[in-house]
């Protein structure tokens, strides 16, 4: 793909950078800025996410290839990733399934020409973060980029709310460590959406949770419900969890969502 699919359609202001304090994400513990990737074979579009988005405190390392990321995975944190969908050799669907199995992933926001409600429910099931069409304001992308790093948090932080760690039958749930593990200590392998998923059902435990709440858990206040997305996330975390005995831990009420059947 080629051609300036992300020149910014502004009216000349320039969004604000964001600082430490400012609720924007873009700046962790201690003043380091947060790490975004973006992988696209369009070099001239690469270059221009990375202008713009460095411009608004963000350290941006921009990569042309699946192979490329991986290596740059195996050697640096990554906070998120701006992955574009059509590619050669390795597309960005094939990239998000093969992250989807590590569960120290980044938050991931799909970038695509295409922009139906299917192909938004497929990176969502997924596991991205979020899905943007080309073209793409530059400011639009900036404050997408900024809300999947709010909802990420700093490396290591616990999310807001209860224990450190939640303890149920023999489970536990870190949620400073972002891991889980099975009775007999062994730990599981969630993707970052399955994490979120999980601990806002534990956390709602012996009530029913809505999709569109979960939804909102996993993916943020601002985003698009797909009532597909959440059934598959939640299929897909129920197998995790039978694989070690936990098949009975979420049950399915008609028509209002889903319950969580043990409290910590």
């Amino acid at each position: 793909m080629s051609g300036p699919l992300c020149s910014d359609e502004s009216d000349g202001e320039d969004a604000v950078t964001g600082v430490v304090g400012d609720g924007s994400g873009v700046v962790g513990d201690g003043g380091v800025r947060r790490h975004v990737v973006v992988l696209d074979d369009d070099a001239k579009l690469r270059a221009l996410i990375r202008e713009y988005l460095e411009a608004h405190d963000l350290r941006v390392t921009a990569v042309a290839s699946g192979a490329e990321l991986t290596r740059l995975l195996e050697r640096e944190r990554v906070d998120a990733l701006i992955l574009d969908v059509m590619m050669p050799v390795e597309d960005g669907i094939s990239v998000l399934k093969r992250l989807a199995q590590k569960g120290d992933a980044p938050a991931i926001l799909m970038l695509s020409a295409m922009a139906s409600d299917v192909d938004r429910i497929v990176g969502l099931e997924l596991g991205a973060d979020d899905y943007l069409a080309k073209p793409v304001n530059p400011r639009e992308l900036l404050a997408r980029v900024r809300a999947v790093l709010r909802r990420s948090g700093p490396a290591g932080a616990a999310p807001a709310g209860g224990d450190a760690v939640l303890r149920f039958d023999g489970w536990e749930v870190d949620t400073g460590g972002l891991t889980v593990r099975a009775p007999g200590g062994e730990a599981l392998s969630l993707t970052t959406n399955e994490f979120r998923l999980l601990l806002a059902l534990v956390r709602r435990a012996g009530r029913v949770t809505s999709r569109e709440t979960l939804m909102s858990e996993v993916h943020g206040q601002d985003a698009e419900f797909y009532d597909r997305a959440v059934d598959v996330g939640i299929s897909r975390l129920r197998t995790k969890l039978d694989q070690h005995g936990g098949g009975d831990l979420i049950r399915t009420v008609r028509g209002e969502g889903y319950l969580f059947t043990k409290r910590p």
